[in-house]
């Protein structure tokens, strides 16, 4: 499945990705809150053949953000679900070049229609560090709310959650 918006293709993430999105991740104010110094090249690489086995399993997964004007990966948007609270996420990250530019909040909404459309579930969640400014504003204007505290890979996080207005 493809999502296309004005200015993005968002296409299933998979190993074929691991190189450029470890571009993306290598930069450590990028990495800071989606990994940190636990991201390799090799670590990335399990990542995006965790999220093709979600695309195969769930029909959904995490998107490499395709810019369409020139065909550059810019990171990646898109749902991951977390089988120990059953919810489904919606994550983000992308290269410091393309953060500001109103790309995250472009993918995220059309990850969002496509979400509330088709999943069975009511809502999503964002997890986020709150110590990640950029990102809990981002997720304020995507209409999330702070849902719960919870603990992450021994990180506090901060559950943000969207209900879907069916």
């Amino acid at each position: 499945m493809i999502l296309e918006t004005e200015r993005l293709r968002l296409v299933p993430l998979g190993p074929e990705h691991a190189v450029d999105l470890w571009s993306v991740y290598s930069d450590p104010e990028v990495a800071r809150y989606v990994g940190g110094e636990s991201l390799t090249p090799e670590s990335t690489r399990e990542q995006t053949e965790r999220w093709a086995r979600a695309w195969d399993e769930r029909g959904h997964s995490q998107s490499a953000v395709i810019w369409r004007e020139t065909g550059e990966l810019l990171g990646r948007i898109g749902l991951s679900f977390w089988p120990e609270w059953n919810e489904t996420e919606l994550g983000y990250a992308l290269s410091r070049a393309a953060q500001g530019r109103g790309i995250a909040q472009e993918g995220a909404r059309a990850w969002i229609d496509w979400a509330t459309t088709n999943l069975a579930d009511d809502h999503l969640i964002a997890v986020i560090n709150p110590h990640n400014t950029p990102s809990t504003r981002l997720a304020e204007r995507l209409g999330f709310t702070p849902d719960r505290p919870e603990t992450v890979r021994d990180v506090e996080v901060v559950i943000h959650r969207l209900t879907f207005p069916r």
